[in-house]
């Protein structure tokens, strides 16, 4: 029977098995790198200026009313799944509002930074829209390997720590918290995403491997490339001989002079292509023609060291 010193320190493993480290998650980052693209894809086809949301940060937090985050943000969203039990939520500061309603109606952002002011009711639909609409990107990206199926729930205004604290069971207050930098121009504000821990533990092991990328294996697509390839146009020479004379011999050149070679009917001539020797054949006559009949393949080699002993 274990005594209570034992049992004291197998529950210790036992929770430090269970806990959660951002940093041994790298499966769950890049997933949520792609979050961070298909949110700013469904949001960018319907602004008139682009967004660009950027995913900044992954962090181990539990829930407090009072902690900076909540007590900062200007409007949250519930989350729900009915994969798991506990609720999640995600928190909009008082910018985002500014920076949407300059996408939507075509701004740059690179004016003057606005100050502070309250959430009109425009703003909050935009923001509404703009939450609902990230929660429901994660689903496809999270799906192969931690579907979470999630769904916007309340929506919940200042103070939203108190609401939060209300909804939120006493057991379910340990979260990962991922940020997200949403941009246009200038004009920047951050989200911030709670998810249950509990909801990540059944994937844990999947979301430690950083999946490895697959070679690209069309086909189709490489055998278009070779035939198009080989339906290319080259230059095909078929080199006689060489001989090096002097600057003031070219120079003396006239109409109707015989330079002499030193091939011969018999001698092997090279056969080139864009410059590149790959061949040597012997010349012949075929009816009215000259033609070329490979005889041997050059190699670069042994060009090379004849090329060095013939200097």
């Amino acid at each position: 029977m274990l005594d209570t010193a034992e049992r004291t320190n197998i529950e210790a493993h036992l929770r430090s098995a269970a806990k959660i480290e951002p940093e041994r998650l790298p499966g769950l980052k890049l997933l949520a790198e792609a979050w961070a693209e298909a949110s700013a894809e469904r949001l960018n086809a319907v602004y008139a200026a682009p967004v660009v949301i950027e995913f900044t940060g992954l962090t181990v937090f539990t829930f407090a009313p009072a902690a900076p985050d909540v007590a900062t943000a200007a409007l949250a969203t519930t989350v729900k799944s009915s994969k798991w039990r506990e609720t999640g939520y995600i928190l909009a500061e008082p910018s985002l509002a500014n920076a949407l309603v300059e996408a939507m109606f075509g701004g740059s952002g690179l004016g003057e930074l606005p100050g502070a002011r309250p959430m009109t009711k425009l703003d909050r639909s935009f923001v509404e829209v703009a939450l609902a609409s990230f929660v429901d990107a994660a689903n496809p990206i999270f799906d192969p390997i931690a579907p979470l199926d999630m769904t916007a729930g309340e929506v919940i205004a200042a103070p939203i720590g108190a609401a939060l604290d209300e909804r939120l069971p006493a057991d379910g207050r340990a979260f990962l918290q991922l940020a997200f930098r949403v941009s246009v121009g200038r004009l920047q504000s951050t989200i911030r995403f709670a998810l249950p821990e509990k909801a990540i533990l059944p994937h844990r092991r999947k979301l430690a491997i950083v999946p490895e990328e697959k070679p690209f294996a069309d086909e189709s697509w490489a055998r278009d490339i070779q035939e198009g390839l080989s339906h290319a146009d080259l230059e095909v020479r078929a080199l006689l001989d060489e001989k090096q004379i002097t600057l003031g011999e070219v120079a003396r050149f006239t109409l109707g002079q015989t330079i002499v070679l030193n091939a011969t009917m018999e001698s092997l001539i090279v056969i080139e292509c864009e410059e590149q020797r790959l061949f040597r054949g012997r010349m012949g006559v075929q009816r009215d023609a000259y033609v070329v009949r490979i005889e041997e393949r050059v190699d670069p080699t042994e060009e090379f060291i004849d090329d060095i002993l013939a200097d």
